[in-house]
């Protein structure tokens, strides 16, 4: 494309940050003759959409999501992850039809000032973005990145990001060797956050503790066919965990599941993380009214800053790809990924999210364009 030209067809999904069932459509033009020189102009290709893009606008404003993409007063671009293709470069190390993954808005075009590229990796350097966590605003190349593999790209956008979560999340409670406790609950249990914290806290974790998934009735029985979990409970059914010491690992984000838990093991409970908001509307409760230690926010970002100071960002890299394939064999035989195209069908994914109706075992992938990438 020209620098003289214009992008008249941006197109983005935003949210009412008040009421996330409510959104509208915003359309604008891209002047591409605009571009600051550093500047390209990136197509977004297609993007994952899943329980954890709900959690960052739960928690857009506890936790800056919603500064990441500045929407329209009142209103927000919930971030995912997804690729996207350079179409107007003013970089003199960028070309036109280079491949990126990263952070995204839900909308067709995105303007990226990339900075610090080194191998296969560059950061925005978008002056909003400068004070919010350094790892969402990292971008890779993946043109260039001989680790990545285009043959599961799809994969890679669902789980990679709630896969981060459960590897830094199972390296924590093995750091602290579970807290001296017996065993690890989980809520949420059918999540792909959830199925890969127990996938990989199986395989490696102090002996003697139990593994423990708390999920709704319906999904019972896929999670009791996952390898992972030692014991897969229903939520009714809360009363039957042994009151011995425990770590509690918060994925529902669920007030009531939360609450209920707090108050069964009570003293015996030696650590409460609250990771996710799969259960985004549950009604929460106060935590100081909760007995037992007060749940403590799981914040990756922080983790991964910490991890590759300790171990260096190579060795960080190798476990890291180490564990993520172990991680694709092991969804392999039952994940299924539908990549929906167009307005109509960001929509409906959306709403099945947001309502809590997508199976454990589906995952979407949304190309807002009508085209369907390859």
């Amino acid at each position: 494309m020209s620098l003289d030209g214009t992008v008249t067809s941006l197109s983005g999904f935003c949210v009412a940050k008040s009421d996330l069932r409510r959104w509208r459509w915003e359309e604008r033009e891209v002047p591409v003759g605009d571009l600051a020189p550093g500047q390209v102009l990136l197509g977004v290709d297609k993007f994952a959409f899943t329980a954890n893009n709900v959690t960052y606008a739960r928690l857009g404003d506890q936790i800056a999501y919603w500064r990441f993409f500045p929407a329209p007063e009142g209103w927000g671009y919930i971030p995912v992850w997804g690729v996207g293709n350079v179409v107007c470069s003013r970089h003199p190390e960028l070309h036109e039809g280079e491949r990126l993954y990263g952070y995204f808005p839900m909308t067709t075009h995105l303007v990226l000032e990339p900075r610090a590229l080194r191998g296969a990796r560059c950061v925005d350097g978008a002056v909003h973005r400068q004070e919010l966590p350094r790892t969402y605003n990292e971008y890779v190349l993946v043109d260039r990145d001989p680790g990545y593999d285009r043959a599961h790209e799809h994969e890679h956008l669902v789980l990679r990001p709630l896969f981060s979560l459960s590897f830094f999340g199972a390296e924590f409670l093995k750091e602290k060797r579970c807290f001296g406790a017996g065993q690890v609950i989980i809520s949420s249990a059918s999540s792909k956050t959830a199925l890969g914290l127990a996938f990989l806290l199986a395989q490696e974790r102090p002996e003697g503790v139990e593994i423990v998934g708390l999920t709704s009735p319906a999904n019972t029985g896929f999670v009791q066919k996952r390898t992972g979990y030692d014991r897969v409970l229903s939520y009714q059914a809360i009363s039957a965990i042994a009151a011995e010491p425990a770590v509690f690992v918060d994925i529902a984000g669920d007030g009531a599941v939360r609450a209920a838990v707090h108050r069964h093991l009570g003293e015996a409970l030696k650590h409460s993380a609250r990771v996710g908001f799969t259960h985004w509307d549950a009604l929460a409760c106060l935590e100081t009214d909760l007995p037992g230690p007060a749940p403590q926010l799981f914040f990756t970002p922080d983790h991964i800053l910490k991890r590759r100071q300790e171990w260096g960002a190579e060795v960080l890299a190798a476990r890291l790809s180490k564990a993520w394939r172990g991680f694709l064999g092991y969804v392999k035989p039952w994940l299924v990924i539908e990549h929906t195209a167009g307005r109509a069908g960001m929509e409906r994914v959306y709403q099945e999210v947001l309502d809590g109706r997508t199976p454990p075992e589906k995952a979407h992938v949304v190309s807002i364009a009508q085209r369907r990438a390859t």
